[in-house]
């Protein structure tokens, strides 16, 4: 009688088998867990990083785009001085050509109010 296990004892070595395989699969699940966590931190800490790195170019981008518009501003100025001096550059063409067609020497307007030559030009040069 005592070489058959009884129900109880069947019973007893059935649930402490169980046991120990759940237990098993907990320390395999906490061990799990643990890899999750530790990948969940090294992406949060990747973020971080990548957005640090964001805003360091959004800054780098601001700063280029401001020096872009710098340096239009200064385009426009300088294209504007330009076109103002081929303005006068052609309006004194006119007046040196309308003063050569008349037969008379060229004269600028100031040298015309005080009755004297222009001085910086000479005939060879108009």
């Amino acid at each position: 009688n005592t070489s058959h296990p009884t129900d109880k004892q069947w019973y007893q070595r059935r649930v402490r088998g169980k046991i120990k395989e759940l237990t098993l699969q907990i320390e395999d699940e906490r061990r799990q867990c643990e890899q999750y966590k530790d990948q969940m931190e090294k992406a949060n800490s990747r973020m971080k990083t990548l957005k640090r790195q964001i805003d360091q170019n959004f800054d780098e981008m601001s700063a280029a785009n401001a020096a872009k518009r710098k340096l239009q501003r200064e385009l426009d100025e300088q294209i504007e001085t330009n076109d103002s001096l081929q303005r006068e550059n052609n309006t004194l063409k006119q007046r040196q050509r309308r003063g050569f067609s008349t037969g008379g020497n060229f004269r600028s307007k100031g040298s015309r109010e005080r009755g004297t030559e222009n001085d910086d030009l000479s005939d060879e040069e108009l």
